[in-house]
């Protein structure tokens, strides 16, 4: 399996409740999947990032076009391989 990182960048509109709640679903399905690694917004609230498990950049972008900030255009987002080389996840 490999790891791929996800990075959201939000487009600057109010995204509201309903899509954060479905966004807050959607990550807490993917983790329960064993897909999901880590996820989480950074600081400066204009984005966040996650580390998803995967066999390929394709199942990687897949799964994360399905995002609710995805589909409502509150957030663009990109997909890299990422090759971890020390400690675990």
């Amino acid at each position: 399996m490999k790891h791929f990182v996800v990075t959201l960048e939000f487009t600057g509109t109010s995204m509201g409740q309903e899509v954060s709640a479905a966004q807050a679903a959607f990550v807490h399905r993917l983790y329960n999947k064993t897909a999901l690694v880590l996820a989480g917004p950074f600081d400066d609230g204009e984005g966040g990032m996650a580390v998803l498990r995967c066999d390929s950049l394709e199942q990687a972008e897949k799964l994360y076009r399905d995002s609710p900030v995805i589909r409502s255009g509150h957030a663009t987002f990109k997909v890299r391989e990422w090759k971890v080389l020390l400690g675990e996840i």
